[in-house]
């Protein structure tokens, strides 16, 4: 019974046992385009049939009786999936053999055959006397190091190939495609169309599959991808109705039945003939250009430093003491070092640092909303320096609500709807008929509104009902709900002859829908004598356009009145409209202007005919139908629609216009709208310019160049209009992001260096022509990929700046001491840091600070400082400088300790091998080993700034592969030098405490040098250290300056921050000085030991002295303290007040503590040097008197602290102490005032 109940629902389907077609008679029809087989096969309703679909219903779900869900017929499956071929993941072997490949580990794996071979030889078969048991040692060190540096750049690979191809399948779950299945209109993804289904296609759509056209409105398709012809093709139900996966619908809305998808299909057959070879970014060609000069520096010097170790070897100082296999080992150790050298200098870990952190970067910026397409973005948007930005959705919440608006000539706002409306509306009229008359005008406006969209509730994924489409047209069609007209209802009514979508050249959609003829209620409508139907015509054709206001009212001659009669547009009434329309965009409101038309008798039967020859079963000739409606529209109604502003999008501006960067709106907004939004959202500054697209493009060239860079609106603009822009940007010079949401955006933004298209709003063509994809349209997720951009450019200098360093310094220590030991020395040819050793070294060089150099996560602060330009050199003058200084240091460091180092514990073991191996005793050799590993461990924190920001360790514990690194380094340096002494050539019994302090200072002496020099306190970012920090630090007060500098700045007619970045960078390290040269001067005040101001007080000595007051304590008296003065150049930490004073300040701690805080308060101010008064300090207001006043007590205290200074004799201490303290009560009376 249930299976007979099933049979006889017309929505359920059998599986079919065979299909008509197959994906080869298929191909036929395809490849090449094949009209006649088309034609034969009954066109698109004889191939609806062939596979078991309906052009009208779409696939049927089959049902069985033991189940109740539904699902497709799985006899499809002969037809395919339409997912796309993947490119072949390669395994870990694979990579792991790529890697081997590489010239450098070739050469160096021939070495460790030929060292095997002499361990061999010195192992077995040489004479007893010579014979080595650890001859295999070095060998099979170099092949452990090879295999240690293939496996670890190999694992990398494979797991940025995983990331990317995470990336990628994310990338393809997010296209839907709206398909009709069971009649019924649903979104479904792109990877699960079938053969047979009906899917609904739109200008900006890329096709998802190869189909055929069931009816169509102007199709117009770019099929450029597959033949090479950027030309625009027309389709037809007749000529030319084959719609091939892969191209772009340029034009047109309509419908088509899928007939071959994935691998069948010809996009899917092309890409399986297709190998993508990874494409390389434009910083990883300069730093591939960067590399091979190194890697020719390093061959220059290798082959240098064999040429003369030879000559040295042979003439200087020949060998006489050797025989002819020593001589023979030593060449070859010779060679080894060189290749080994030359491995060293080879930077192979440049590209590997610019693919891990552009891995790194696209992954955390998908959280963010930023969905990379194309990896050049990525390092590009750092440097942009303006960004074209669209307003709606981007700017605005692209949530949009009728507000207001004027209908059939009644006003009304939100409040008004729905009751309010309709009563306005329809009103008290003369009569009954009069009254069915106006509520039929009102239904054919709502019509009009209804019919002429693209938007409709679908089905989403979830199950869930829901508007899709644009948010414009869904504002409108929840407005005639409210009004009490279904959209869906006047969609069945109707029917659609002739349909124009909405472009941005156009400004407007329209179409025409015929629906009966009532002739009664033309002639109560009042329409022109040549526009009355004919008589007994039994259906009527009306034009219905809606779009940019100021468009519509345009091409209107005729408007209907409040009584429902349609009236001639006069100056006077135009002039009206055009004041609500400026009233409206004053408001930040996008305003819509709706009108109709009849269709004149002569063009609707030629519609007519156009029509009953297609009769929408996809069977006629499919001939355009025009549409009249750029002139004689009757004018209807003009809707005012609030898009809110996104709430982050101010902040988010202002953080790119602190960066350097120039924010344009360009828009196809009415212009008093868009200066509405600009203003609210700090795009539009008092002198900036908006221009409405028109007049931009009528410029000069020479006037266009002088209104650009004030540019900073861009109103009714046109996609032509924002190519020229993005074109003539680029031109001066300008590193250009864009962001686009159209089919004809996609020109501006292949134009763009950065293009960003709309993940919800935009089209797929628009997708396909971007770089980044905004996931949820927010002009503050393009100000991250800002931040993610600026963190990969320095996280690729970070590393570049840490590898040159190693470079040069492990390039000249092996070249000095190789040739001394070879001339001077013990006669062999031998360097102070062995071929083992520099593959250790090279391995954490190159993999290891890869990895954690290029992970490093962004800080707010990337934002406060200028993109860099085009021909800005990569390594910066602050990174050259460090580059030099830290090479010097640790050059110097390594061979004082090689050259003194014997002599400073010549007492310890001395092992003659280990001269003849690396030069020096083996202890030595294992602390200059340990040094220079060191070194590079604490330049790798130094490395973490780029800048003259010496604190290294900002955010230091929020990079948790970079502490894993670092751990990891260490531990393993740590078993190398106590249990791998025989492999790595230093001490088998390793090194005890005193070699490990000595090196460990050594080693960090720069480091803490370049982070505590400038007596800055360093900041820890995790939460124990903030926990132990002191309550306030001289940086803590410098930086409650700065904030109290920018508040002051933000003031009108102060210097903005983009322009005043680099005075404050100045005014910074001014402060710096100035602070310090204060509290030296100030520490030479001190009271002698008698004087009663000498017992420390209770009161920290800072700046909290200055508001919380410190307890009342009672000072010793004068008899009892000693006489003898402090040590000279020695500071009193605190100083009591006396018994007449208690309770009161620390007078020396706080008049230290205010004049410090005054002259850096002061020197942040202003750029010129300021005395030391208190007058200059206006935090507050403070009268004339209290100013005079404290200067004078300045000057009080200056003559008193002069006085003691110059003092030889404790009564005149005394006496200047005395006069010093009766200054203290104004001066803290001028304090109080101050706070």
């Amino acid at each position: 019974m249930a299976a007979a109940a099933d049979a006889s629902d017309p929505h359920v389907a059998a599986e079919p046992a065979a299909f008509a077609l197959t994906p080869e008679a298929v191909l036929d029809l395809l490849d090449p385009k094949n009209p006649a087989l088309y034609e034969e096969w009954g066109r698109a309703r004889g191939i609806a049939g062939k596979l078991a679909s309906s052009v009208d219903s779409g696939l049927l779900r089959m049902r069985t009786p033991r189940c109740t869900t539904t699902t497709m017929p799985s006899g499809r499956a002969v037809f395919g999936t339409n997912a796309l071929p993947e490119p072949v993941l390669k395994s870990i072997f694979q990579f792991m053999w790529d890697a081997l490949q590489d010239k450098t580990l070739l050469v160096l794996c021939a070495a460790a055959v030929v060292e095997m071979a002499i361990g061999v030889y010195k192992f077995k078969f040489a004479p007893e006397e010579k014979r080595d048991n650890l001859a295999l040692i070095d060998g099979g060190a170099i092949v452990v190091a090879v295999l240690i540096v293939v496996m670890v750049g190999s694992i990398s690979d494979f797991r940025k190939q995983n990331q990317f191809r995470q990336l990628s399948d994310f990338s393809k779950s997010l296209s839907e495609t709206k398909v009709v299945r069971d009649a019924e209109t649903v979104q479904v993804p792109t990877a699960s169309l079938l053969v047979g289904d009906i899917v609904l296609i739109q200008t900006g759509d890329v096709v998802p599959a190869d189909g055929v056209l069931i009816e169509g409105f102007q199709v117009q398709t770019d099929e450029s991808t597959l033949t090479g012809e950027p030309i625009s093709i027309n389709k037809d139900l007749g000529n030319d109705p084959f719609l091939l996966s892969g191209t772009k619908v340029v034009s047109g809305v309509g419908r088509m039945i899928v007939v071959a998808t994935g691998v069948n299909s010809l996009n899917g057959r092309s890409l399986l003939a297709l190998e993508v070879e990874p494409e390389a970014t434009p910083l990883q060609e300069k730093l591939g250009r960067i590399a091979d000069m190194i890697a020719k520096f390093g061959v220059a010097a290798a082959i240098a430093m064999v040429v003369v170790l030879l000559v040295a070897y042979f003439i200087a100082s020949p060998p006489s003491t050797k025989d002819s296999f020593a001589i023979t080992q030593d060449v070859i150790s010779l060679l080894i070092l060189a290749i080994t050298v030359v491995v060293v200098a080879v930077p192979e870990g440049l590209p590997l640092a610019v693919t891990i952190s552009l891995a790194h970067a696209t992954l955390r910026m998908l959280k963010d909303n930023n969905l990379v397409r194309h990896l050049a973005a990525c390092e590009t948007m750092g440097n942009a320096t303006t960004i074209c930005s669209d307003k709606t959705g981007t700017l605005t919440m692209n949530k949009m609500t009728v507000v207001q608006g004027v209908l059939l000539e009644t006003h009304f706002e939100h409040a008004d709807i729905p009751a309010t409306v309709s009563a306005k509306l329809r009103g008290d009229k003369a009569s009954a008929q009069q009254t069915a008359a106006f509520a039929k005008l009102l239904d054919l406006v709502a019509a009009s509104l209804n019919v002429n969209s693209t938007a409709a509730e679908t089905r989403n994924k979830d199950g869930e009902i829901a508007f899709n489409g644009s948010k414009t047209e869904v504002a409108l069609l929840e407005f005639t709900r409210l009004l009490g007209f279904e959209y869906a209802k006047h969609r069945d009514a109707v029917k659609l002859t002739a349909i124009a979508p909405f472009s941005s050249e156009r400004k407007r959609m329209s179409c025409i829908m015929r629906q009966p003829a009532d002739t009664a209620f033309e002639a109560a409508l009042g329409l022109d004598a040549d526009e009355a139907a004919p008589a007994g015509a039994a259906h009527r054709d009306w034009v219905c356009a809606k779009g940019a206001s100021e468009i519509i009212l345009g091409l209107s001659d005729r408007f209907v009145d409040g009584d429902g009669r349609v009236r001639p547009m006069t100056a006077a009434k135009r002039a009206e409209f055009a004041g609500i329309i400026e009233s409206f965009a004053s408001q930040a409101l996008r305003t819509i202007g709706a009108a109709i038309r009849p269709v004149p008798p002569a063009h609707a039967a030629a519609a007519a005919a156009a029509t009953d020859a297609s009769n929408g079963d996809g069977n006629g000739d499919g001939a355009e139908v025009e549409i009249p409606d750029s002139e004689r529209l009757i004018f209807v109604g003009l809707f005012g629609i609030l898009d809110p502003l996104r709430p982050e999008v101010p902040a988010a501006v202002a953080s790119c216009q602190s960066a350097g960067i120039v924010v344009r709106m360009v828009t196809g907004d009415n212009i008093a709208t868009a200066r509405a939004i600009a203003r609210s959202c700090g795009i539009l500054t008092a002198d900036g310019v908006a221009m409405e697209g028109p007049v931009f493009r009528a410029l000069p060239q020479d006037e266009l160049d002088a209104v650009l860079p004030r540019l900073q609106v861009l109103a009714r603009s046109s996609p032509l209009d924002k190519q020229i822009l993005v074109n003539s940007l680029k031109r001066l010079g300008h590193t250009v992001a864009v962001t686009g949401d159209g089919t004809n955006d996609a020109p501006a933004l292949a134009a763009a260096d950065v293009g960003f298209s709309m993940g919800i709003a935009g089209t797929e063509v628009s997708k396909e022509a971007s770089d980044i994809v905004l996931m949820d349209d927010n002009f503050a997720s393009l100000v991250k990929a800002v931040v993610w951009g600026r963190c990969v450019y320095d996280s690729i200098r970070k590393f570049l700046q840490f590898q040159l360093t190693v470079n040069v310094s492990a390039v000249v220590l092996t070249v000095i001491t190789s040739f001394y030991t070879t001339v001077s020395g013990p006669k062999t040819i031998v360097s102070v840091l062995s071929a083992v050793q520099l593959l250790w070294i090279n391995l954490i060089m190159d993999t290891f600070a890869a990895l954690a150099l290029a992970t490093d996560p962004p800080s707010p602060d990337l934002l406060d400082r200028k993109p860099s330009s085009r021909a800005e050199s990569i390594i910066s003058p602050d990174m050259f400088k460090m580059i030099v200084g830290q090479g010097v240091y640790q050059v110097a460091a390594c061979l004082v300790l090689f050259f003194q180092g014997p002599h400073w514990w010549g007492d310890r073991v001395y092992d003659p091998n280990s001269v003849k191996e690396v030069g020096v005793d083996v202890t030595t050799a294992s602390i200059i080993f340990n040094t220079y590993v060191f070194c590079q461990v604490f330049n790798e924190i130094n490395c973490r700034s780029i800048t003259r920001d010496i604190n290294v360790f900002k955010g230091f514990f929020k990079n948790g592969m970079f502490l894993f690194i670092l751990g990891l380094t260490i531990v393993l340096q740590a078993i190398i030098v106590q249990f791998a002494g025989v492999i790595f050539k230093t001490n088998p019994s390793g090194l005890d405490w005193f070699g490990w302090a000595f090196l460990l200072l050594s080693a960090s002496a720069l480091c803490l040098s370049a982070s505590f020099g400038n007596d800055t306190a360093v900041e820890f970012d995790s939460a124990d250290h903030k926990a132990s920090k002191p309550d306030v630090s001289l940086k803590s007060v410098v930086e409650a300056a700065v904030q109290k500098d920018s508040e002051d700045s933000s003031a009108p007619g102060s210097l903005t921050r983009a322009n005043s970045a680099d005075r404050s960078r100045e005014l910074w390290f001014k402060a710096i000085r100035h602070t310090r040269m204060q509290v030296r001067v100030v520490g030479h005040f001190m009271a002698p030991k008698s004087s009663p101001m000498t017992k420390a007080s209770a009161a920290p000595s800072s700046f909290v002295a200055m508001h919380l007051p410190p307890p009342a304590t009672t000072a010793p008296s004068a008899s009892a303290a000693g006489d003898a003065a402090l040590p000279p150049n020695t500071v009193a930490p605190a100083i009591t007040v006396s018994e007449t004073s208690a309770g009161r300040d620390s007078g020396w701690s706080t008049l230290r503590d205010v004049v410090r805080t005054v002259s850096v308060v002061n020197a942040f101010r202003s750029g010129r040097a300021q005395r030391i008064d208190f007058a200059t300090l206006q935090i507050a207001d403070v009268d004339a008197i209290r100013r005079a006043r404290a200067v004078q007590n300045r000057a009080a205290f200056t003559a008193a602290a002069a006085a003691f200074a110059h003092s030889n004799s404790v009564a005149a201490s005394h006496a200047s102490i005395s006069a010093s303290h009766s200054t203290l009560t104004p001066v803290r009376k001028s304090r109080d005032a101050f706070h």
